[in-house]
């Protein structure tokens, strides 16, 4: 899972988690809030009525004679106010609680402000009630509102912290796809300075460079040594060749004795070709060729198998060629690429059983051109998958003259075209090598 995406994941989660845990002590919170509102509201209520109580006078409400009382409620009995004389023998008090009324024949619950009072030398009762229906809907509302407000504050904070943790990663992002994804070659590493505020990453690619740059340096003597190698190896090859082949030139050698120069004169044979093999590695990875010719890939695999016939007939092994799609490749090097699929077609003879066959199928999949050359041979385990490009990694076969150096020579002709190597096997019968061009 990327950097960007954990973030984003645990800015979400962090922030569910607070929202959920303050959503669970929501109801408690807005319900105490809508108590005390009410509550308050009612003490302004009660200072309002005594207001216009001590200005107009009790009598205004309350005859002097006579059981008489004032109450007054609103039409859908959501509150109501009653003044009634007290018991002289009642001490003045005020309380709030949650009581029930009958009002014309029916019982309503109210949240209930009772308040005793004295005027003009007698205990009056004072309450104020409102019903609990109201204080129960507005604590609906204040809930439905408030649910609505943290999920879009969630929004928008994970919104935030999802766009501002992308815009701190960009620099990171270009890291990798400049200096890890994109290089598949230390001569191709772009040694620009990426440019970011935050010190972590300026470390990062610094770091990065300056381990680039000893690869780098590294990798350039390792082709030298190669290369300068293989060049003196070959002087010193070619004047044994010619000592021995004068050797043999003198009619008075015997018999045994030209037996074991012609040995020694096929080990020269191998040895050159080694030398050849690690100067043409060394030179693709130099970059010595060039790549300016327009190869069409069905044709040149045509000549490949033109010229590598009479191997086909020696081990009596047929060949299936399925061309479904034609691809021109516009910037290659022929001979390169010619020398890849040699390879390829005669190590799918090399290691192919006798009266075996073998499948090259070029196609279009996935909207990439594709070419695979499958074998009936003795196929491939995993193991050997991980070392079979690797040069002097020999491939299990009772071929002695197998030195391993094809297949790395295929690999570095891909990697200097862009083209990618697939190895399907089903040990213990049959490989496939697949092709895919840029």
């Amino acid at each position: 899972m990327k950097l960007y995406t954990k973030l984003a994941l645990f800015n979400t989660i962090s922030k569910a988690l607070v929202f959920i845990a303050f959503f669970s002590f929501l109801p408690i919170i807005v319900k105490q809030v809508v108590f005390n509102h009410t509550d308050e509201r009612l003490l302004v209520m009660k200072e309002r009525v005594l207001g216009i109580v001590n200005r107009v006078g009790i009598s205004t409400f309350i005859q002097e004679e006579g059981d008489s009382s004032y109450s007054s409620y609103n039409i859908l009995k959501e509150e109501f106010i009653s003044l009634e004389p007290a018991s002289d023998t009642t001490s003045p008090f005020q309380r709030i609680e949650n009581t029930q009324r009958n009002i014309e024949n029916s019982v309503v619950d109210y949240r209930v402000l009772s308040y005793v009072f004295k005027m003009q030398e007698k205990n009056y009762l004072l309450e104020i009630g409102k019903s609990t229906a109201t204080i129960t809907e507005l604590d609906q509302t204040i809930k439905k509102f408030a649910l609505y407000v943290l999920l879009l504050i969630l929004t928008i904070t994970v919104l935030i912290d999802v766009g501002y943790a992308k815009q701190l990663l960009k620099p990171f992002q270009r890291i990798i796809e400049k200096k890890l994804k994109g290089v598949k070659h230390p001569a191709d590493f772009d040694f620009r300075e990426i440019q970011t505020t935050t010190t972590d990453f300026k470390y990062l690619d610094k770091s990065i460079n300056e381990m680039m740059e000893k690869i780098n340096a590294a990798f350039q003597r390792e082709k030298e040594i190669t290369s300068n190698i293989s060049h003196e190896l070959l002087t010193p090859i070619s004047l044994l060749q010619s000592r021995l082949e004068n050797i043999m030139s003198d009619p008075s050698i015997s018999e045994n004795a030209a037996l074991k120069v012609i040995e020694s004169q096929k080990t020269l044979v191998r040895l050159n070709k080694i030398i050849t093999a690690f100067l043409m590695i060394a030179r693709i990875e130099n970059e010595q060729y060039l790549k300016e010719e327009a190869v069409n890939i069905n044709l040149l695999i045509n000549e490949v198998i033109d010229e590598i016939e009479e191997r086909f007939e020696e081990k009596h092994i047929k060949i299936q060629i399925k061309y479904d799609a034609e691809y021109v490749f516009q910037q290659g090097n022929k001979s390169l690429l010619f020398t890849l699929f040699f390879n390829l077609i005669n190590n799918a003879i090399k290691y192919n059983v006798t009266e075996g066959m073998i499948i090259i199928h070029s196609k279009i999949e996935n909207g990439k051109f594709k070419v695979e050359v499958k074998d009936t041979g003795i196929g491939i385990d995993a193991e050997q998958q991980k070392v079979i490009f690797n040069r002097f990694r020999k491939h299990q076969s009772t071929d002695t003259r197998s030195y391993g150096l094809g297949l790395p020579i295929v690999r570095a002709i891909a990697d200097f075209h862009g083209i990618e190597i697939v190895i399907l096997a089903n040990q213990p019968r049959g490989t496939s090598f697949v092709l895919i061009f840029p």
